[in-house]
């Protein structure tokens, strides 16, 4: 059977508290009632179509605010979309069949659960340097992650890839994080190490 053009468009179901009427405000136990909206999420596609993107929701500050109803509006993300700047990005992202990503990190901490088809997390498995856009790590690490499965990734280098003939799914929560930071073994005592800190990073 021949894989569909793409995964059928995700829905959200946003619920937020209605307004009290001034007759209610005084009684010891008055309750909201709630607003349900349900609405289907546009698909962008994302190079060339190898990745399709539905954004969820998003939030400039935590704790992050419930107040008002009806339709919430998106904050703007910038470069690729990804981290919003001290905040929280959700969305769904669909990976094509036979798609290899490319290896990038950023100054977030990202909790992917897979909800359809097989990811490939691809890492690099050493120290490696950066020669013309490209990096020398050699062969990466593959690591297969199921339906069901959750991605805690902490300012890593990664690469996510489909290599099935089925469409991947999964929904991604992008937590803006402080710089990301690794140890230099060797730079003094165990504990008195110097830090380095690690930009974010697209390969080819």
């Amino acid at each position: 059977m021949t894989p569909p053009t793409h995964l059928a468009a995700p829905r959200r179901i946003t619920a937020s508290n209605l307004p009290l009427v001034e007759s209610n405000v005084g009684k010891p136990s008055s309750e909201p009632g709630v607003e349900v909206l349900v609405d289907t999420l546009k698909l962008d596609s994302i190079l060339e179509g190898s990745l399709l993107r539905a954004r969820v929701a998003s939030t400039k500050k935590v704790p992050t605010s419930n107040d008002g109803h009806g339709h919430i509006e998106l904050d703007e993300v910038p470069g690729m979309g990804i981290v919003l700047p001290g905040g929280i990005n959700m969305y769904y992202l669909d990976i094509a069949p036979n798609s290899e990503g490319a290896m990038h990190r950023t100054t977030s901490t990202d909790y992917l659960v897979v909800l359809q088809g097989t990811l490939s997390l691809l890492t690099p498995p050493k120290p490696f340097d950066v020669v013309d856009g490209r990096g020398t790590y050699g062969e990466t690490v593959e690591t297969l992650c199921k339906p069901g499965d959750v991605v805690l990734q902490r300012g890593i280098a990664h690469a996510l890839s489909n290599r099935t003939t089925e469409w991947v799914r999964i929904m991604a929560v992008v937590v803006a994080s402080e710089p990301n930071r690794v140890p230099v073994v060797g730079s003094g005592p165990v504990d008195q190490l110097k830090t380095v800190a690690l930009d974010d990073v697209w390969l080819q």
